[in-house]
């Protein structure tokens, strides 16, 4: 059928008008539709200061309390659920919240200062109440807090295990209570160099940490101890070493019905030559049973443990905050999680040091980014 003339032009202005306006909508599918779909699924996230943050737990409210160094002092903050600020301290001295443990009464905090342990309590609404400062005879970089009874606390000072000091070195346990009274005071001196960084309560009073160990003229190896309630050695277990190359640890937890989670990093020989650090996870017994190990990153250091509501192991990675989730019996690769779109472990300035869970299931993290004390929250995949 022939249309007229001036019919064919009125439908060619028509569609030439529709096209017109079509088409940045036609080009932003096109575009959208190659581009590769984004991991970064940061809910929220902030910083503090220059620092670093060393600890995070939600809270029952499904806020936050954070603690680690910011400006070069030992630093608390906490948030509530709407990642607000509710109370900031900062204690009037050079060095480090490590641990924190709070309650509807206030806050207790153990740290560093000087090579010294550093314990203080505040009110809920950050007043200090009490400070104690305890020098030993060896090195105290970091206090890990435990609850042992209603009341009753346990610090735990050590070394870091990423610094080797050419001295004697060992661990300092106190318990305390709530006013600060010390209730008892400990040391555990073992070989030439030994520091833990993380502390775990077991079954019966019971207590699992996470050690280094070094002897002169040797690599650190990684270990798992178990004490009892008298703070006496049980026993302890090696953990992913070979004689040539060296590991530390960093994390332990324990699941409550007979297994025990540590993680760290270690070396292993690379192809061609030279070595590769690599995170590790391993599981041991309650008697001291290794039961498997597993090398979940290259380039790279576990720093944190938790298991979720799934009953999954779930291991935080020190650089560019990668997650590796196993399947507790068999250390299966049950999946992985990135933080950030790119990030390359090898040069990046985004250091993880611990994290949590929230009532989202999203991940809650601490760490650094940029030199700065960071926290952030990770939506669930």
């Amino acid at each position: 059928m022939n249309l007229p003339k001036r019919w064919t032009r009125g439908l060619l202005y028509i569609i030439a008008f529709y096209m017109r306006r079509l088409f940045p909508v036609l080009l932003i599918i096109l575009i959208a539709s190659g581009c590769k779909k984004s991991e970064n699924n940061i809910a929220w996230e902030a910083t503090y200061g220059k620092g670093d943050a060393r600890f995070i737990r939600v809270t029952s409210n499904s806020g936050l309390i954070a603690c680690g160094t910011s400006e070069a002092q030992p630093y608390l903050v906490r948030l509530d659920e709407n990642k607000m600020k509710v109370v900031e301290i900062s204690a009037d001295m050079q060095g480090v919240f490590t641990s924190a443990l709070y309650d509807t009464s206030g806050y207790i905090t153990g740290g560093s200062t000087g090579g010294k342990m550093l314990l203080m309590r505040h009110s809920k609404a950050g007043n200090k109440l009490w400070e104690k400062i305890i020098d030993q005879d060896f090195n105290i970089d970091q206090t890990q807090l435990l609850v042992l009874d209603d009341n009753i606390f346990l610090a735990i000072g050590s070394a870091s295990p990423d610094t080797t000091y050419e001295m004697q070195t060992g661990l300092l346990f106190i318990s305390f209570d709530s006013t600060g009274q010390v209730l008892k005071e400990q040391k555990y001196i073992s070989g030439f160099f030994i520091a833990s960084y993380d502390a775990a309560p077991g079954n019966s009073g019971t207590i699992y940490l996470a050690l280094t160990r070094k002897e002169a003229f040797s690599e650190p190896k990684a270990t798992v101890a178990k004490f009892n309630n008298d703070l006496q050695h049980l026993w302890e277990v090696e953990l992913a070493n070979n004689p040539e190359y060296g590991a530390a640890t960093l994390a332990v937890i324990h699941d409550g019905s007979g297994m025990v989670y540590v993680a760290g990093r270690t070396e292993l020989p690379k192809e061609g030559g030279g070595i590769i650090h690599n995170s590790f996870v391993s599981a041991i017994s309650d008697e001291g049973s290794l039961s498997w190990k597993k090398y979940p990153e290259s380039s790279n250091s576990g720093t944190a443990l938790l298991l979720n509501s799934a009953g999954e192991l779930v291991v935080l990675n020190a650089n560019c905050f990668f997650i590796n989730i196993l399947e507790p019996v068999s250390g299966t690769d049950a999946g992985r999680i990135r933080m950030f779109d790119e990030c390359d472990p090898n040069t990046t300035d985004a250091l993880a040091s611990d994290f949590d869970i929230d009532l989202n299931n999203d991940f809650v993290v601490a760490g650094s980014l940029g030199g700065s004390f960071y926290l952030g929250v990770k939506s669930a995949p």
